[in-house]
């Protein structure tokens, strides 16, 4: 049984905050939580996920050269679309707009170049779906990666210690870096319309570094290939998460700390300090009548922001507005559109969520 779980599960009325201050400047941050709508639309009729691993390959010559050019071990590239999967799963959480499962069969699929195989029919979709009880199927088509070593010798700066002072002499320093790359294809299957939602090829590059006195140092120090491979993967996996269901996310929102010619912006940026936004706006709204124009523009977008963080979209939209149409505050114009595009995502994770 799928529990539907509202946005506010994920929204306590912005009730999670945080307010760091930099004294230097008078700039002020506040992170809010929100819902970052996913990039694509499954339909509201998939209610479960099985995800299913296709990249199982025949191996012939083809394979064992992969694996002598690449350093490839059996069961790498195997292991690492696991970490894929499950990073996946475990990035969308309670919290996920649908449940997934884990098939226990691996299907043949492609390994080795970046064209996804042909479809799995869709009777073999339906079989799976009747088998897990599942409303859709998620396929990882497309897995394959190298990992390519590269060694040398350069200068690096070095502190010593003679006597009681330290001086800075150049010295030599062997490296050794490793370059990872990795090429993953996902698809999405609904039986019940018999469409593709959903085809995502990606390609992603990491790398590391590492330097010591000796060439055997470096290499020793160097990342191995399956931590590289299963780094870059779970990284995938979260990604996807994101792209098929609506996330909670931080979002930071900057304002005004003080000016010399409008104290009202320090004394209201106090109570914003212990979370007493409203008593804040009342202090920022008092110094408007005899602020100069330009701190006029602070205070009036500081009392945007406190609307947003209230969750008053409408009255941060107008102070914004406000802030730069009345006293000519460019970050206000900025801001509006800020807030234009939020309420349009969480209106349009709402959607996607069914609310």
């Amino acid at each position: 049984m799928r529990i539907k779980i509202p946005l506010t599960r994920f929204l306590p009325i912005f009730g999670l905050w945080l307010v760091l201050a930099s004294c230097s400047t008078g700039r002020r941050v506040v992170t809010l939580n929100t819902m970052r709508p996913a990039d694509i639309t499954v339909p509201g009729s998939v209610k479960s996920v099985l995800v299913v691993d296709r990249t199982k390959f025949n191996k012939n010559l083809l394979d064992v050269a992969e694996g002598i050019l690449t350093g490839e071990l059996p069961g790498e590239d195997k292991a690492a679309t696991q970490a894929l999967i499950q990073s996946f799963r475990a990035r969308l959480g309670n919290n996920a707009r649908f449940t997934t499962k884990v098939a226990a069969e691996r299907l043949d699929g492609n390994s080795i170049s970046t064209a996804f195989p042909k479809q799995i029919p869709w009777a073999t979709i339906r079989s799976l779906c009747a088998r897990y009880q599942t409303d859709a199927v998620l396929a990882v088509e497309i897995f394959d990666s190298d990992f390519i070593i590269t060694q040398g010798k350069r200068k690096t700066k070095k502190k010593v210690k003679e006597g009681n002072t330290t001086r800075e002499v150049e010295v030599d320093e062997f490296y050794a870096k490793g370059v990872e790359n990795l090429k993953a294809g996902l698809k999405f299957y609904v039986p019940a319309t018999q469409n593709i939602i959903d085809q995502k090829l990606y390609k992603r590059t990491g790398t590391w570094e590492a330097g010591t006195s000796s060439k055997a140092g470096a290499l020793a120090g160097l990342i191995q290939k399956s931590d590289a491979t299963r780094r870059l993967s779970q990284k995938l996996g979260r990604m996807y998460a994101f792209r098929v269901s609506p996330m909670p996310v931080r979002l930071k929102r900057y304002f005004r700390g003080k000016a010399k010619k409008a104290p009202e912006l320090e004394q209201g940026s106090r109570y914003a300090d212990v979370a007493q936004w409203k008593e804040a706006i009342k202090v920022w709204k008092s110094g408007l009548d005899r602020a100069p124009t330009k701190e006029g523009g602070y205070l009036a977008y500081n009392i945007a922001v406190a609307y947003e963080v209230l969750g008053d979209f409408k009255s941060a939209k107008e102070w914004a507005q406000t802030s730069y149409v009345r006293y000519g505050n460019r970050d206000g114009k900025s801001y509006y559109d800020l807030l234009r595009r939020r309420m349009a995502n969480e209106q349009r994770a709402k959607n996607q969520l069914g609310e």
